[in-house]
């Protein structure tokens, strides 16, 4: 039998620097805002080419501060998938908008982009006849806020079809 995942195989080829880098944390004892999530934070901004770049201690609170730059609230509406965990439907709730949330695709189990066109579609409309939406849009037509798209079991949602539907 292929196991699914061996972490104990990728471990093994990280462990020294692994150690290393914990050893030093621990020696220094600056476990937040220490030197290494300076680096971290440098590292991510110069990998994807922002200015800057900021470290969370979740993913939760990633998604939170993602939403409250752009001023997510009430009467907004934010269109992700179902196949995710509970905090990025709760990030929404939180703030007062609506989530709508976009089935799969059955053999990626990313959120679907046809199924995406066909939600903003229907969310501009207030039509629930165009793809299913939450009772509390039927007949009030809103431009859809955002859109989160999750990646799952290691594989990225389709960001450049998501991109042309925003």
């Amino acid at each position: 039998m292929i196991p699914f995942i061996d972490l104990k195989a990728q471990y093994a080829i990280i462990e020294d620097d692994v150690r290393a880098r914990m050893d030093a944390v621990l020696a220094h004892g600056r476990f937040i805002m220490g030197p290494e999530i300076k680096e971290l934070e440098a590292q991510l901004a110069e990998f994807t080419g922002v200015k800057h770049a900021l470290g969370c201690g979740s993913g939760t609170d990633a998604l939170l501060l993602a939403l409250m730059a752009y001023n997510v609230g009430p009467g907004d509406v934010i269109l992700t998938s179902p196949f995710t965990f509970i905090a990025t439907a709760e990030v929404i709730s939180l703030l007062g908008a609506t989530p709508a949330f976009v089935d799969i695709e059955p053999d990626t189990f990313n959120i679907d982009p046809n199924k995406l066109d066909k939600a903003v579609q229907a969310v501009k409309a207030g039509d629930p006849a165009i793809h299913p939406i939450p009772t509390s849009l039927h007949g009030n037509g809103v431009t859809p806020r955002g859109i989160i798209g999750v990646d799952i079991f290691g594989l990225p949602a389709d960001y450049d079809r998501i991109q042309d539907i925003a």
